[in-house]
């Protein structure tokens, strides 16, 4: 009976101890997921702050060259007349 009584009590302690593994590594799955999520986020919204930056450089670019070759028609238009 002490044997039985022995392997029982050793057998509560190791499913305790497995459950409170397995709570502890919930725990911090459920923080990594939070912290993906949060991460994620930022990187969307850097990507998008990238891609508005981008966009409006090329719009800058597409002024510039439009007001240069302005002017050079207009020079070219006028040498001729």
């Amino acid at each position: 009976m002490d044997i039985l009584s022995f392997i029982l009590g050793m057998s509560i302690v190791v499913v305790i101890a497995v459950a409170v593994v397995a709570v502890m590594a919930f725990v911090k799955v459920n923080k990594l997921n939070k912290e993906t999520e949060s991460l994620q986020t930022i990187l969307g919204l850097e990507i998008d702050n990238q891609n508005r930056e981008r966009e409006n450089s090329l719009t800058d670019v597409y002024r510039t060259l439009d007001s240069r070759l302005d002017k050079l028609e207009s020079k070219i238009i006028s040498r001729q007349a």
